[in-house]
């Protein structure tokens, strides 16, 4: 009976491994990042919304359309419904307004820093985008290198329950270390069909992130090579106050509020309106044209308060966005040093767990094999060093895709790939 069920066990083991989709291609973060930069819908939006900004200097740096009509003058009463009967004199005439010099070219610059701050704002959308990616990115290598692990141990699991059997059958062993045995094979495939379902989820993320259909099955993350270098605080700072697209944002609002304020400032001074006009008079061939200019009065009592509370408006929003700009440069000082101080944790969390943890575990574990198969040990003991080794594989995965994370926030934090920041720092 036992061997029935450890046969039909092992087959069910067997077909467990089935579940597990075979890569059958590689994908590389380089390629993944290009296509989010090209069809990510936030990015393009954001992208849209800088080039309509950009249409705005245009706008407000061209004089109004200027004016053409006809007027009639002395229309007989008997002349309805036709007023050019009988009318003694026929006015045409062109009018422009003139802005005071000055006015819209601050006007223009204001609309120019505008639209330097989306354009900014998209940099800064765009970093965060490849931040997420690359997070995603890593997540998904951790939970394929889970699954690796996952069959690993399987494959090992199923070597005790061999190992197990053949300790019964010689009278050395017992039937409770078999079953326990199965007991972890059944934990492993149950904690398989989770991870699958978590693969699925980051894909979904990742897919979402390139405007991909959500349920498209991506390929296999590869190892990771990659040497990270060691920044200080000190370093950063500077690099992430000139680099970080938020600040660079905020320096342009600041700039563009100054603009309005000396346009708002030039409102004091009058605008002209310039009229050119002919006359045409009935019943004679005395024609003539007539010019005439005329000034706006900004500085009647009755209406300054308009201009002056435009003013103060804007020395108002000037102080605003300073303080916002200093806001944020503190901001970003705490997420330099936040993503340094992560860098630094996962990388010695990485190189323990490579270089001790998991030798030590390994060698713990093949020497307790051997122990239990020569019935020096108890298979609780064996249990003990295969979760050991399981467990620091996994923490030895976790920390590469921290360290990995903290880098791509570092990136952020400084506003510039991690190649840019070492030449900066050169």
């Amino acid at each position: 009976m036992l061997k029935k069920n450890l046969t039909a066990l092992l087959i069910f083991f067997g077909l467990s491994f089935a579940v597990y989709p075979q890569e059958s291609s590689t994908i590389r973060l380089e390629d993944l990042i290009k296509e989010a930069l090209l069809n990510n819908p936030q990015l393009k939006a954001a992208q849209n919304q800088f080039l309509s900004s950009q249409t705005k200097v245009k706008q407000v740096t061209a004089w109004d359309a200027p004016q053409v009509g006809i007027e009639l003058f002395q229309l007989p009463i008997q002349s309805f419904p036709n007023p050019l009967k009988n009318n003694m004199e026929t006015d045409y005439f062109v009018q422009q307004m003139i802005p005071f010099p000055g006015k819209l070219n601050a006007m223009g610059l204001s609309a120019a820093n505008n639209a330097k701050m989306y354009q900014e704002q998209f940099n800064a959308l765009r970093n965060n985008v490849i931040r997420d990616l690359k997070n995603a990115y890593y997540e998904l290598y951790l939970v394929q290198r889970k699954i690796e692990v996952n069959n690993e141990n399987q494959e090992l699991l199923k070597q005790f329950v061999e190992i197990a059997s053949k300790q019964y059958q010689v009278g050395m062993g017992k039937q409770t270390d078999i079953i326990r045995a199965q007991t972890e094979l059944s934990s492993l495939v149950n904690e398989g069909i989770n991870l699958l379902k978590s693969k699925k989820d980051i894909e979904t993320m990742i897919n979402t992130i390139l405007s991909r259909p959500p349920y498209q099955q991506l390929g296999n993350v590869p190892g990771i090579t990659e040497e990270i270098q060691s920044f200080s605080f000190q370093q950063l700072l500077p690099v992430a106050v000139s680099n970080r697209p938020e600040l660079k944002g905020m320096n342009y609002n600041i700039e563009m509020y100054r603009s309005e304020l000396k346009a708002s400032e030039l409102e004091y001074y009058p605008d002209f309106m310039v009229r050119l006009m002919y006359k045409n008079m009935a019943d004679t061939k005395d024609d003539f044209w007539s010019a005439m200019i005329g000034v706006n009065i900004p500085i009647a009592f009755w209406s300054k308060d308009k201009y002056s509370g435009k003013v103060e408006e804007n020395e108002l929003n000037i102080k605003t966005a300073e303080e916002q700009f200093n806001s944020m440069k503190n901001m970003i000082s705490y997420e330099v040093q936040n993503a340094v101080v992560k860098l630094e944790t996962n990388r010695n969390l990485y190189n323990l767990n490579k270089n001790t943890v998991i030798p030590q575990a390994d060698q713990t574990l093949q020497s307790t094999i051997a122990a239990y198969r020569t019935g020096k040990t108890e298979f609780l003991m064996l249990i003990d060093a295969y979760r050991m080794l399981f467990m620091a594989k996994l923490d030895f995965y976790m920390s590469e895709m921290n360290l990995q994370q903290a880098k791509a926030q570092l990136e952020q934090a400084v506003g510039l790939p991690i190649d840019e920041i070492n030449n900066k720092i050169k």
